[in-house]
C-alpha cells in the first residue's frame, strides 16, 4: 500500500519526563516518587480542582490526571500539593541541557514540558553503537542527575517515535520502545481506540467509528477520497504514515 523507501528514515527519539509535576514535587520535598502516593492539584483549598499529575503509586488507586481533588481519598499516606511551575521550569531547562550535550539545537524539538524530539541521526556514533544503547545511556543520565525517570520512543520519524513512546516504551520494562516501518502492519495499525493515537481527538474518533473505522489499519486502508470529502486536509493527514 505504501512504499516506504520513499519516506525520511531517521533515528528520532521521543523522551517523554514520567509523572513530571509529581516527581519534581516529591524530589523536592526529599521523597522517592517511586515510593510516593502524590498528587498535584491546581488548588488545594478547593475540592472541585483538578488533578494535574500524580505519581505512579497513587495512579494504581486509580486516581488519575484530570481526575478532581474531591475524588482523591484522605488518607495519612497520600500527599496533596500545588504546583510549583517555577521549579517545574527550572527542571525542564535542565533536562533540556543535557539532551542538547548529544544534538545540535536545530536537531532539537521541545514538544512540551515534559516532552521532547531529539533527531540523531547525525551525532547518534559520537556517543553509541546503536538507538537502543544511546536511550539507555540517556535514561541512564537524566536518572542520575535529577532522579526524574524517562521513557523513550525511537523511530523512523516524529510519528512512529512518538506513537512508539505512547503506546509500547510506556509498558516495557526498560521504558524503550524501537519502531521501525516494518512495525506498522503489527504495531500500529492494530491500535484501538482510534484516540488512542497521537492527533486523533475523541471527537474525530466518533465520527471514524460512525464510518466503520475502528483500527488505524481501517483508517489507513480507507479510500482518501473519502476521507477528504468528510475532514478536508485533515483526512490527508490523518493517513499519512
Amino acid at each position: 500500500m505504501y512504499d516506504y523507501s520513499l519516506l525520511p528514515n531517521r533515528i528520532i527519539l521521543c523522551v517523554d519526563l514520567r509523572s513530571f509535576y509529581a516527581s519534581v514535587s516529591c524530589i523536592k520535598k526529599g521523597l522517592d516518587p517511586r515510593y510516593t502516593k502524590l498528587a498535584v492539584v491546581g488548588d488545594v483549598n478547593r475540592s472541585g480542582s483538578i488533578v494535574l499529575a500524580v505519581t505512579p503509586p497513587l495512579k494504581a488507586l486509580g486516581i488519575k490526571k484530570m481526575a478532581r481533588l474531591y475524588e482523591i481519598p484522605k488518607r495519612p499516606d497520600i500527599i496533596i500539593v500545588n504546583p510549583i511551575m517555577h521549579t517545574y521550569m527550572k527542571c525542564s531547562t535542565f533536562i533540556t541541557s543535557l539532551a542538547l550535550q548529544y544534538v545540535a539545537p536545530e536537531d532539537f524539538h521541545q514538544y512540551s514540558i515534559d516532552e521532547f524530539f531529539m533527531d540523531m541521526t547525525a551525532s547518534i556514533h559520537l556517543f553509541a553503537s546503536n538507538p537502543l544503547e544511546f536511550a539507555l545511556k540517556l535514561k541512564r543520565e537524566i536518572y542520575e542527575r535529577t532522579r526524574i525517570e524517562s521513557t523513550i520512543g525511537i523511530g523512523p520519524n516524529l510519528l512512529l517515535s512518538k506513537v512508539a513512546m505512547d503506546i509500547e516504551a510506556k509498558k516495557s520494562k526498560d521504558g524503550i520502545a524501537h519502531w521501525t516501518y516494518d512495525d506498522i502492519p503489527e504495531k500500529l495499525w492494530s491500535i484501538r481506540p482510534l484516540s488512542k493515537f497521537w492527533g486523533i481527538s475523541y471527537k474525530t474518533e466518533m465520527k471514524l467509528n460512525r464510518k466503520g473505522i475502528h483500527t488505524i489499519g481501517e483508517l489507513a486502508q480507507y479510500p482518501l477520497k473519502y476521507l477528504k470529502q468528510s475532514f478536508g486536509v485533515i483526512g490527508e493527514e490523518l493517513v499519512r504514515p
